[in-house]
């Protein structure tokens, strides 16, 4: 996959088809990756390809637009199934328009904590050939457990993986997508209040979840605004409960599970919880799945006059 994906991404780059590629290189650890853009055919080299390509690489999309000129107006990005969701998004809400991105789907079978393997790394640990596929399975992420897109719904350019040539498509999973949260609700009130109160308290307001995610693209947050100032900037159980909580709720409807904002969490919060939340009850009310559809109007942007509304009182 990674030859291929390199003489294709020369290609286009030598045919003048796009201005720049986002993709993966190897990180200075050897083990995981990291995001690069390449504007030379001399430079396809460098991308790489495996189970540590974790970042969603459409974050970028909207600030390499100026990037892109004449006579090669393109951006060209290497994405997952989970990344091309995200696209949907961004032309979905005019951010990016399809015609001005190439999309280099790569077929996934999931990602893998890096943090697992690099520990192993370190201690100079070798798996025997036995335990690797159990291993393995420990350190997939999360999100990937429940993954119905291995192979992308959108695509200029596919690159499948050869071992899996002439096998079926992956079905849908069994790992229920919504365990976790489906367990939270199990819970009352006071005991949800109370696990969300400790997990909110540990936020240090660093803004890595809103840096990393694809779907906040507003030239000024809510938590920057000053005048008049909405969130206190400074570490509180009322400042940080009020911006994860709105956070979420400018994603509903919007978030396509990538992960990214818990991933870069360096205090661990569980932000997938809350954002799968939303995403159980934007689906359960108006039987939507964000990313899926670029044609479609997130429901939260839209009005129908059908739409539920056993909120009014």
């Amino acid at each position: 996959m990674i030859k291929r994906l390199q003489e294709k991404v020369g290609k286009l780059l030598r045919e003048k088809k796009v201005a720049l590629v986002i993709g993966y290189e190897m990180a200075g650890d050897g083990i995981s990756t990291t995001p690069c853009f390449i504007e030379r055919e001399d430079e396809v080299e460098r991308l790489v390809w495996n189970e540590h390509c974790v970042y969603n690489l459409s974050r970028y999309l909207i600030e390499t637009r100026e990037l892109a000129s004449s006579p090669s107006p393109k951006i060209g990005v290497v994405a997952k199934g989970c990344d091309v969701k995200s696209i949907i998004g961004l032309i979905q809400e005019n951010q990016i328009k399809r015609d001005e991105v190439v999309i280099i789907g790569m077929e996934c079978e999931g990602q893998f904590d890096v943090e697992g393997e690099r520990q192993f790394k370190v201690e100079g640990l070798k798996l025997k050939d036995k335990d690797k596929d159990k291993d393995k399975e420990g350190k997939l992420l999360e999100k990937c457990k429940a993954c119905e897109v291995h192979i992308p719904k959108v695509y200029d350019l596919l690159i499948k993986d050869d071992r899996n040539s002439g096998a079926p498509e992956p079905q849908s999973p069994e790992v229920n997508a919504y365990a976790q949260v489906e367990e939270l609700e199990g819970k009352s009130q006071e005991e949800r209040w109370q696990y969300w109160k400790k997990e909110f308290a540990r936020c240090i307001k660093c803004y890595a979840c809103r840096q990393v995610c694809p779907l906040c693209f507003c030239p000024q947050c809510i938590a920057d605004q000053t005048l008049p100032q909405w969130i206190s900037p400074s570490p509180s159980l009322k400042g940080n409960t009020t911006w994860n909580i709105v956070r979420a709720f400018h994603l509903a409807g919007r978030c396509i599970d990538c992960g990214e904002c818990e991933r870069a969490c360096p205090m661990k919060i569980p932000l997938r919880k809350i954002n799968k939340k939303l995403g159980k009850e934007i689906k359960e009310m108006f039987d939507y799945e964000a990313g899926l559809d670029s044609e479609a109007k997130p429901p939260l942007a839209d009005f129908k006059l059908e739409d539920p509304e056993e909120f009014i009182r």
